[in-house]
This record gives structure tokens, C-alpha cells and sequence, in this order.
């Protein structure tokens, strides 16, 4: 029992001498000296870093690299033709454009140019009939021109009178005999003598009933060449 008591005080004071010990401060350690500083080397390059890629993988690489680069021009390329394209396309639709406007053009030139030679040749055809009338006025006038001188050529005829054989209007009455020519009708006699009676100061008109008056069983409408007929003064024959 006084040995187990021994051993448990015996222990106790090696615990506790151990602990006493623990707990004193450890003296720290002096600081070594302050080396002097060195001259200022130049500094060293870092050694290149070992690559990591195998021969064989550096080459893929490169393959790929160099794809990229030309996929790269192919879409340079690509666009550029495509911009070439877009300008080609305006430009043919401005042709386009002004072709169109061409063929109007043209079309209304002609049709233009077709009218004109259309007034032409309306132009000269009509000319051409002026021409063709004033031909047959020119016959015509010269016919009335010449009567106009026989007219004037024929002296003034004696008086009739009611008693003679051809009937006669009531009284005496001044004519001028007119002897039918081709191609005249009465009104055109007529038309010439009311002309040389006005140039002679006469005045009036001699009228179609009044030639019809001194000229019994004479009609308008049937003259004969080489027919005389009597062609009243104005105011002769009422």
C-alpha cells in the first residue's frame, strides 16, 4: 500500500517538473550580421521553359494554323467577290433602266416620225388637188373672162317687141344675144353678164326667171351649144 502511495507521488513530481520546465521562456537567438551588398549583377535570363508538345502535335498545330489562315483569305476573298457581285447587279439593273427607257424612246420617235411622214404625204395630196382645182378655176374664170369680152364686143340689139313669132313678154324690152358655148350653164352666163352690166354703171340684176321670161320655151337645166338665147338689160323685164 506506502509502495503504491511512493510510486503516484513519485510521478506526480515528474509531471509536474516537466510541466515547470515547458513553461520557461527558450532565450531567443541572436541575429546574424548584415552581409554587405554585393555589386549589381546583371540578372539572368529565365531559362526557356521546356515545351510540352510532342514533334508530332507541333505539327497539327501548325497544319490547323496555316487552315485558319487560309480559311481567313477565303472569307476575305468571298466578300469581296460578293461586293463585286452586289455592284455588277446594280449596274445591270441601271441598263436595265435605261435600255427601257431607250426603247420608249425609240418607239415614240418612230411612231413621231410616222405621223410626220403621214402630214407629209396628207400635205402634198392636198397640194396636189389645190393645184388640180386651180386649174379648173383658171378654165373656169377664163371661160367667164372670154364671155366677158364677147359681152362687151356685142353692140346693144334692137327693141322686141310682143308681135313677132316667138312669144314675147308684154312690151318692148333691151337684150344682148349670147350664143351658148361648151361647158357653160346658164348661171354662169349669168354671173359673167351681171358683171359687165355692173362694170358699164348699170344697176340691178338680171335674174334666171327674167332670161326664162325673154327666152320662151327655154329650159335652165337643157342649154345646147350653138343656142342663142337673149339675155334681158337690168330692169328690162319685171
Amino acid at each position: 500500500m506506502r509502495s503504491d502511495f511512493s510510486k503516484t507521488v513519485l510521478l506526480t513530481a515528474l509531471g509536474l517538473g516537466m510541466v515547470n520546465l515547458l513553461a520557461q521562456e527558450t532565450p531567443k537567438p541572436k541575429p546574424p550580421p548584415t552581409p554587405a551588398t554585393p555589386a549589381t549583377t546583371p540578372a539572368a535570363k529565365p531559362a526557356p521553359k521546356p515545351s510540352g508538345v510532342a514533334p508530332q502535335n507541333r505539327f497539327v498545330v501548325e497544319q490547323v494554323r496555316r487552315l485558319r489562315a487560309d480559311l481567313e483569305d477565303l472569307k476575305n476573298a468571298y466578300n469581296l467577290q460578293l461586293q463585286r457581285t452586289t455592284a455588277l447587279e446594280l449596274e445591270m439593273k441601271s441598263l436595265r433602266t435605261a435600255n427601257t427607257a431607250l426603247k420608249r424612246q425609240l418607239e415614240l420617235q418612230f411612231a413621231s416620225n410616222k405621223d410626220v411622214d403621214e402630214l407629209a404625204k396628207r400635205i402634198t395630196e392636198l397640194d396636189r388637188n389645190r393645184l388640180n382645182d386651180r386649174k379648173v378655176q383658171s378654165a373656169q374664170i377664163e371661160k367667164i373672162l372670154n364671155l366677158l369680152g364677147k359681152i362687151k364686143s356685142a353692140a346693144p340689139q334692137g327693141t322686141r317687141n310682143g308681135s313677132g313669132n316667138d312669144p314675147a313678154p308684154v312690151g318692148r324690152f333691151k337684150y344682148r344675144e349670147h350664143k351658148v358655148q361648151a361647158g357653160e350653164f346658164l348661171s354662169t352666163i349669168l354671173a359673167a353678164y351681171n358683171s359687165a352690166f355692173k362694170e358699164e354703171g348699170l344697176r340691178g340684176r338680171v335674174s334666171q326667171t327674167q332670161v326664162l321670161k325673154a327666152n320662151p320655151g327655154v329650159t335652165a337645166n337643157k342649154l345646147f351649144v350653138g343656142q342663142t338665147i337673149r339675155i334681158p338689160l337690168p330692169g328690162e323685164i319685171k
